[in-house]
């Protein structure tokens, strides 16, 4: 009976100290490199923004205490493969991949979020909550899609579009250092709810 209680005792204290385990969220921002992102003939480059939207959201994140991987850093491009690579080298983490979007059609705007599988679903609509509290803009609402970087990951991962850059309004918006900082703001909370 006593080896029953030590055993259980010490599945507590491995239990405990699993949870207590910082988080890792793997932070992939889009494009890069030779790819610009965005459709042909877009006059903001997509690129350079969600770089800056991502490291403003990894330091968010490290302020809180959470470990984080980013993809890249710089204006280099990186395979989806290995992209999706480097996130599943660290269990329990969760990968989000930073976006904006485009259209032919300049009217077309608002926050979409995507997941893959069902672990990725709670956090795609806390994030697209906490955007749509940014800015007034249309809500196109979660949506579950093959993408590779969400079809491949093995944990949840989500992929969030922050506006589109042919909407003049929104592209605007998303030259304004203050908005991208609360974009990531946004993001960061929708995933620390999540956890």
């Amino acid at each position: 009976m006593r080896w029953l209680l030590i055993f259980t005792f010490w599945l507590g204290v491995l239990a405990a100290s699993a949870d207590a385990a910082p988080r890792t969220f793997i932070i992939d921002p889009g494009h890069g490199g030779h790819d610009r992102g965005g459709v042909p003939g877009q006059r903001i480059s997509e690129k350079q923004l969600t770089l800056d939207v991502s490291l403003r959201l990894n330091r968010i994140l490290r302020a809180r205490g959470y470990r984080t991987v980013m993809t890249r850093t710089s204006d280099v491009f990186i395979p989806l493969p290995q992209r999706v690579a480097l996130g599943n080298r660290y269990p329990r983490a969760t990968f989000v991949s930073i976006h904006f979007n485009s259209a032919p059609r300049e009217g077309a705007c608002g926050f979409e979020t995507f997941y893959f599988s069902g672990s990725g679903r709670r956090i795609a609509a806390n994030i697209q909550r906490r955007l749509l509290r940014t800015c007034r803009t249309e809500n196109r609402g979660i949506k579950q899609r093959g993408f590779y970087v969400l079809r491949r990951s093995r944990n949840p991962a989500v992929l969030v579009e922050c506006g589109f850059l042919t909407n003049r309004l929104e592209g605007r918006r998303a030259l304004q250092a203050a908005h991208r900082q609360r974009l990531a703001e946004a993001i960061a909370a929708g995933l620390i709810e999540s956890r």
